[in-house]
């Protein structure tokens, strides 16, 4: 969820309060604090790091505790003992683990994935009820933050708080009615599904997406679809060849960047990556495949991973997340270089790259998957 969420969610739930500190500093604390999970991303060093630390440690339920103590000391304005009102600091550790829970759960509804396990299990929790910024949401938030405020009365930030559990309750609901129908249509039609997911589009609960896996004589494709609320289909997408399970066991095994990609990502394709973004060593292969300059004979692949899943079925927002991603389009891309042998694909290289912050390893060799021991455990780095 986009952080003004966040923090708005923060000022509602303090104003909601009947008695609270008499301080300038509760409301932009509260609201501070709504918002301090996201702080994950000032320690972020590469684009790895971004998959294992975005939504991370600082998202998990063990530790929800220990954040909201680290914020409740900090947070002397709301517990020193001149301030009229204050509260004990216990007081101020519960209520700021409120609000973190909160920031948790407005996470776990958008389609991102949240680690709210960590460190015992890595699992991404997904609830696909809203998208990452529904102005639906954030908007009620701050127009009853601004009129409790003004009005001096805690109904408006009561009301939102309701909104906060109330609207996305309806759109999850609203999530598996869609699911569900749309599964039953594409079964009528005689075609085989072997997975699928609807997703909140941009201007949900309005406009939705369906990914997911078909079968067809060639093997398994993935389409994403655009719904209405209604469930019609006002876009069909185009099929794109899903990444192989046998593929896709492989690279695990070969690279821990390829092991939290695919960790990360929901029904991931496949498609030729682009001449521009070959290696500057590679050179065309007469087959329409490549070879090196300094392995001419030893054909490799080159495909782009890709997750649709952050896509949009909707033309202008399309054209605006290729504007933010700099021209990039998807927000993660995942390239692998593989040789053929006798023993099947082997990844020689990979390239992960984030265009919307410009992170980028460039292409380099694969680093095999590691367990996890002493403090990269406890911090969910594998």
């Amino acid at each position: 969820m986009d952080p003004v969420t966040h923090a708005a969610s923060g000022a509602v739930a303090l104003l909601a309060l009947p008695r609270r500190p008499a301080t300038r500093w509760a409301v932009p604390l509260a609201a501070l604090v709504a918002a301090l999970p996201d702080i994950d991303i000032a320690f972020i060093r590469g684009p790895l790091q971004f998959l294992q630390l975005h939504r991370g440690i600082t998202h998990s339920l063990f530790y929800l505790p220990l954040l909201a103590l680290l914020a409740a000391l900090a947070a002397r304005p709301l517990w020193k003992r001149d301030t009229p009102d204050r509260w004990p600091l216990p007081l101020v550790w519960l209520f700021f683990g409120g609000l973190i829970l909160l920031h948790i759960w407005l996470d776990c509804i958008t389609t991102y994935g949240t680690m709210i396990f960590l460190p015992f299990s890595a699992e991404r929790i997904r609830l696909n009820g809203v998208f990452i910024v529904d102005l639906l949401l954030v908007l009620p938030l701050l127009a009853a933050a601004f009129l409790a405020l003004r009005r001096g009365s805690t109904r408006p930030a009561r009301l939102a708080l309701l909104w906060l559990l109330l609207y996305p309750g309806c759109a999850l609901a609203l999530n598996s009615h869609l699911a569900a129908a749309y599964r039953a249509d594409l079964t009528a039609q005689g075609r085989t599904i072997e997975r699928l997911v609807v997703l909140p589009d941009a201007f949900a609960p309005f406009y939705w997406r369906a990914l997911y896996e078909e079968e067809q004589p060639n093997g398994l494709v993935v389409r994403a679809d655009g719904l209405t609320a209604l469930g019609r289909v006002h876009e069909r997408g185009m099929p794109q060849p899903a990444l192989s399970p046998q593929l896709a066991a492989s690279l695990r095994e070969q690279s821990n960047v390829c092991r939290e990609f695919l960790d990360f990502s929901l029904l991931p394709f496949t498609r030729p990556l682009p001449p521009a973004l070959l290696p500057a060593d590679a050179v065309s292969a007469p087959d329409g495949q490549a070879a090196t300059v300094s392995q001419p004979q030893a054909l490799r692949g080159y495909l782009d991973i890709a997750d649709d899943r952050f896509g949009s079925s909707l033309r202008l927002v399309r054209r605006i997340m290729r504007l933010r991603a700099r021209g990039g389009g998807a927000p993660f891309q995942l390239f692998v270089e593989l040789g053929y042998g006798d023993s099947g694909p082997r990844l020689l290289r990979e390239r992960f790259h984030l265009p919307d912050s410009g992170r980028d390893t460039g292409w380099q060799t694969p680093t095999p998957p590691r367990s996890a021991q002493g403090l990269d455990w406890w911090l969910g780095l594998r």
